[in-house]
């Protein structure tokens, strides 16, 4: 597997057709694509059903399959869509994979790390599933513990997200040193904080701020991504155990960090400034996702 810098790959994944191909803003017309050819469903966890806001981290994986396949893809927030309806979603963005059912296709979902046990069928409804990529290489154990073929190819789809909006530029002279953007069960430990970003923003309304800082410190493992995705130095923050390590280590892992560290404050995140950028082959996360499941895909044409 060749290891790229983040630092470099936007411009060098621009000398592989896959990348220029997706690199386009979709238009209004691509988008008019009627329901019945938009392919497999996609899941991801919508936070308006539990919590009545939206998370931008789960929003992504709505953004970043449409700009990909060119069109409107249709969407569910079932989790026993399979049960229901008799046909396989797709499980892209998020810490998921929980919520998957029988023969489910994955690309870069992982494991939250609250349950780990993969034979307690309270919590896991499959035996079966077709994984094209994975988060990181913990939840690709986890997986294998079960006799799932799983293959090793790692990354969080966010990465792509230089590649695929190009549009989405990191400012030469950002008007914030540092902003701090909390997973959604923290942010009232920030809410006197005027560096605050919320995950209950939209998705490219959290892009454009990060596009507008020079660090990021974060315990939204998204927010992290983000900014890494796009060269800009960020911190993990540890403050509660409300979310589990194990996503955090899948990512690092799965970006070849192992000796990853996080801050324990605010204070000192920025004394300990941005972790390592990530390096995965994002040539190759792009390859493994399932064009074929999205007949009207632009490579597919």
């Amino acid at each position: 597997m060749k290891l790229l810098s983040l630092t470099s790959i936007q411009f060098l994944l621009l000398a592989f057709p896959l990348t220029t191909i997706f690199a386009q803003p979709v238009s209004e017309s691509e988008q008019e694509v009627p329901v019945r050819d938009r392919g497999i469903a996609l899941y991801y966890w919508d936070s308006r059903i539990y919590h009545h806001f939206t998370n931008f981290g789960d929003q992504l994986s709505e953004a970043i399959v449409e700009r990909i396949v060119g069109h409107q893809v249709r969407t569910t927030f079932n989790v026993l869509y399979k049960r229901h309806y008799g046909k396989n979603k797709l499980l892209a963005v998020g810490s998921i994979l929980h919520l998957a059912e029988d023969n489910d296709v994955v690309w870069g979902s992982g494991i939250r790390g609250a349950h780990l046990n993969m034979k307690d069928k309270s919590t896991f409804r499959f035996t079966q599933l077709d994984v094209r990529a994975i988060r990181g290489p913990l939840t690709r154990e986890k997986l294998m513990e079960i006799d799932i073929d799983c293959p090793e190819i790692y990354g969080d789809p966010a990465l792509l997200l230089p590649i695929l909006f190009p549009e989405f530029k990191r400012k030469e002279n950002p008007s914030r040193e540092y902003i701090v953007i909390p997973h959604f069960s923290d942010e009232y430990l920030f809410r006197d904080n005027p560096n605050l970003v919320s995950v209950k923003e939209n998705w490219d309304s959290v892009i454009r701020k990060v596009l507008d800082s020079k660090f990021v410190i974060s315990t939204s493992l998204h927010g992290l991504v983000v900014a890494e995705a796009f060269g800009i130095p960020a911190r993990l923050l540890r403050l509660t155990d409300n979310e589990p390590m194990f996503k955090y280590k899948d990512y690092y892992y799965g970006t070849n960090r192992n000796e990853f560290q996080y801050a324990t404050s605010i204070e000192e995140a920025l004394e300990m400034g941005g972790e390592p950028l990530p390096k995965c082959d994002l040539d190759l996360l792009l390859q493994a996702f399932p064009f074929e499941l999205f007949p009207k895909a632009k490579r597919n044409k």
